[in-house]
């Protein structure tokens, strides 16, 4: 009995140590203030456009870009395309438009709905999808909203439509 007191103890006295050394660490490690984090890596982020060249995320910086990931057989993605048009239209140069189509088998589907919508902005693709996986993507469709420097600023997941979507893109890339 007595030796299960002495283990008891030493253990709750390492438990305690350990709690007291966490805590001064994490309440003397100096903290970042956002003007102070490293940039992210964004703007080093290759893709392929649909006609087969090659673009890269840093090709926009200067400018904020909203990057929405799709795909002919989301419903949700389908839905708010033409919204996205609408509001590409809407700001024009002022924020460039990049759709990634995710992972898609069957190229004519996404070009039959490519014209079904008239979108117009910038379109590329994401064939393994290593491009929405490093953006956290984890719904689809995703919408990475990123700053002028190029670093990502919000993302949201699901489907939005025109009004939400211009008031994202007001308050996170051009008020910010």
């Amino acid at each position: 009995m007595a030796r299960s007191k002495l283990v008891w103890a030493a253990t709750s006295v390492a438990a305690v140590a350990l709690l007291a050394v966490a805590v001064v660490f994490a309440t003397s490690a100096p903290s970042a203030t956002p003007s102070e984090q490293p940039p992210a890596d964004t703007v080093d982020v290759a893709f392929e456009y649909l006609d087969g060249s090659g673009g890269n995320l840093a090709d926009f910086v200067g400018t904020p870009v909203v990057v929405n990931f799709w795909a002919s057989w989301c419903p949700a993605c389908v839905a708010e395309m033409p919204d996205f048009e609408e509001v590409h239209q809407e700001f024009g140069d002022e924020v460039v438009f990049l759709g990634l189509k995710m992972q898609e088998t069957n190229p004519v589907a996404a070009q039959d709905l490519i014209e079904q919508t008239g979108v117009t902005y910038l379109l590329g693709r994401d064939p393994d999808g290593s491009i929405f996986t490093e953006f956290g993507g984890i719904a689809m469709p995703t919408t990475v909203f990123i700053d002028a420097r190029g670093e990502v600023a919000t993302t949201h997941a699901g489907a939005i439509f025109a009004r939400d979507l211009e008031d994202l893109i007001r308050r996170e890339l051009l008020e910010s």
